[in-house]
C-alpha cells in the first residue's frame, strides 16, 4: 500500500512540473524567433532617386526652348529642372556639316546651361567643340541618352552630365570620347578614346584620360562620372 501510494504522489508531482514548464518552453521558443528576425529597416530609395536628391520637376523631354534661350545649330538633347538655384536648363545642340575650302568640311557642338527666372534667362556656362577642315568623314556626335542631372553630394545644387563622340577620319577605327559634368560654373571632365570591336575582336582596348578638378571634388562625383564613361566607352561593330 506504501508502495503504491508513493509512486501515486510520484505520478502527481511529475505532472505538475511539466505543466510548470510548458509555458516558459513556449516563451523561449517566441524569443528565438524574435532574435532570429530581422529587425524592421527602412527601404533604401532606389540609385534614380538618391542622384535626384534635392532636385524637382525634372524632365528629359526634348521641346522648344524657352523666350530668351539663345543657341546655335540644333536640339538634339534636353533636361530641365529645379534645385536651390532655381529653374534651369540644359540644351546639348549640333550644326549641319558646312563646307570649307575644296573638300574640306566643318561641324560644331554646342552645351548651353541657362538659369531661369521669371522671362529671364541667363546664360551659367556654354561650351563649344568642333571638326574643321576635314577632308575625311566626320563625326561630332551627342550620346543618346547620355544627358544626366544629379544630386550626388545632395547639397541641393544638381550636376549635369553627357557624353559626345568625334573624328576625322576615312578608315575604320575609334572615335574620340569625351564626358563633360557640371556642378553649377565648375566644369569636369574625361577625355579619351573608344573602344572598338568588330566581330568580337578587340580592335581598340581605349584610353581613359581624368580631368585633376575631380581630385577637388566629391569621390562621388569621379564615381558617377567613371560609370558612365564605361556605359558608354565601347563601340561594337559587327556580330
Amino acid at each position: 500500500m506504501k508502495t503504491f501510494l508513493f509512486i501515486l504522489l510520484a505520478f502527481f508531482q511529475l505532472s505538475c512540473y511539466k505543466d510548470k514548464q510548458t509555458p516558459d518552453t513556449e516563451t523561449k521558443k517566441e524569443d528565438n524567433q524574435n532574435t532570429e528576425a530581422k529587425p524592421y529597416e527602412p527601404q533604401n530609395a532606389s540609385d534614380e532617386d538618391s542622384k535626384d536628391n534635392g532636385i524637382k520637376n525634372l524632365s528629359y523631354e526634348v521641346t522648344k526652348a524657352p523666350d530668351g534661350v539663345k543657341y546655335d545649330g540644333k536640339i538634339v538633347a534636353r533636361a530641365k529642372w529645379e534645385d536651390k538655384t532655381g529653374e534651369n536648363i540644359l540644351l546639348i545642340t549640333e550644326t549641319s556639316e558646312k563646307t570649307q575650302s575644296g573638300d574640306n568640311r566643318m561641324k560644331e557642338l554646342f552645351g548651353y546651361h541657362y538659369q531661369i527666372n521669371g522671362g529671364d534667362a541667363k546664360l551659367l556656362w556654354k561650351i563649344n567643340d568642333f571638326i574643321k577642315d576635314c577632308p575625311l568623314d566626320i563625326t561630332l556626335s551627342y550620346l543618346p541618352k547620355s544627358i544626366s542631372i544629379t544630386d550626388l553630394d545632395k547639397n541641393g545644387i544638381a550636376e549635369s552630365s553627357f557624353l559626345y563622340k568625334m573624328s576625322c577620319k576615312g578608315d575604320v577605327s575609334p572615335d574620340d570620347l569625351k564626358l563633360v559634368m557640371h556642378e553649377a560654373e565648375t566644369k569636369f571632365a574625361i577625355r579619351g578614346i573608344m573602344k572598338l570591336i568588330i566581330n568580337r575582336e578587340t580592335i581598340e582596348k581605349g584610353e581613359t584620360n581624368i580631368d585633376p578638378v575631380f581630385d577637388k571634388a566629391p569621390k562621388e562625383f569621379l564615381d558617377y562620372a567613371k560609370s558612365q564613361w564605361n556605359k558608354y566607352q565601347t563601340e561594337k561593330i559587327g556580330n
